[in-house]
C-alpha cells in the first residue's frame, strides 16, 4: 500500500529560518513511515508484540530539492520500495501542491530479534508475497565514502528525552546532535541539499558521545562515537 497524506508545515518542525528544518524533515519521514507500516500491522510496536522483534534502521538518505516554508501545504507519500531477504527499504516523498517532489527519502531497515539479537528474514515478520511493493520514483544510491581523519568538534550527553521505546538513542536525536554543530548563519547561507546517515550501533541514556568531522570530495563527513566505537556515520552536502 502507499500512504498518501496532505498537511501543512507546522511551526514545531521549522528551523530558525522559518523553513522545514533537517531534523524536522527526519521527524516527518519517520512519522509517515511508521503510519504506513502501522496500516500494515508491522510498525515497531506491533512487530515487538507479534514477533519479539524491532525494526533497526541501517541507512537513511534524504535529498532536498527545495525547502518548504512554514504554513506551506504539502503532500506526503510513503511506501515499501524493496523487500528482499533480510532488508526492506521504504521511500517517503514530500511534494508541493503542484505535485513537484521537494524531498525524497529512502530508509533501509531490518528486523532484529530481541531474544537472540539476530537479524530475522522479513518474510518471518509479516512481509509476505502479498505485501505490495511500489516502484521507486527515483534512483537513490547510498554512499560508500570511507570516513578517515575526523576530528572531534563536540561532545553530547544522551539524556532521557533522546531515548526511544527500546531504550536506545532515538535515530532523530543523532541528527539533532550533528545539526547543532552548525551555526544559524552557516545553514542560512548554505542549506543542506542531501544528508545520508548510516546507523552502525546503539547508545544509551547517560552515554557521553563524541561528534567528529572532516571534509572529503565536497561532502562534510561526521561520525558519532562512544569511545572508540562508532554508532553513526553521516554525510552532508550543502549548496
Amino acid at each position: 500500500m502507499k500512504l498518501i497524506k496532505e498537511a501543512v508545515i507546522s511551526a514545531s518542525i521549522c528551523d530558525s529560518n522559518v523553513k522545514l528544518g533537517v531534523k524536522g524533515t527526519f521527524d516527518l519521514v519517520q512519522d509517515y513511515l511508521t503510519e504506513m507500516m502501522g496500516e500494515l500491522g508491522i510498525d515497531g510496536v506491533s512487530l515487538r508484540k507479534k514477533y519479539g522483534c524491532v525494526w533497526i534502521f541501517t541507512r537513511n538518505r534524504i535529498e532536498i530539492d527545495r525547502e518548504f516554508f512554514w504554513k506551506e501545504r504539502y503532500i506526503a507519500e510513503s511506501f515499501i520500495s524493496s523487500a528482499k531477504g533480510a532488508k526492506m527499504t521504504v521511500d517517503t516523498i514530500l511534494k508541493d501542491e503542484q505535485g513537484n517532489t521537494c524531498v525524497y527519502s529512502r530508509i533501509e531497515m531490518c528486523a532484529l530479534d530481541l531474544s537472540t539479537q539476530k537479524i530475522r528474514r522479513i518474510r518471518d515478520v509479516g512481509i509476505t508475497s502479498d505485501t505490495h511493493v511500489e516502484a521507486p520514483e527515483r534512483e537513490i544510491s547510498f554512499s560508500r565514502l570511507k570516513h578517515e581523519g575526523l576530528s572531534e568538534i563536540d561532545t553530547v550527553l544522551v539524556k532521557s528525552g533522546d531515548i526511544d521505546f527500546v531504550q536506545h538513542t532515538n535515530n532523530v536525536s543523532y541528527i539533532r546532535f550533528i545539526m547543532n554543530t552548525y551555526t544559524v548563519k552557516e545553514l542560512r547561507e548554505r542549506p543542506v541539499k542531501a544528508i545520508e546517515v548510516r546507523y552502525a550501533g546503539q547508545t544509551h541514556e547517560g552515554d557521553i558521545l563524541s561528534i567528529r568531522k572532516a571534509e572529503q570530495d565536497g561532502k562534510e563527513l561526521f561520525d558519532v562515537a562512544l569511545g572508540d566505537t562508532v554508532a553513526v556515520e553521516c554525510e552532508i552536502v550543502r549548496s
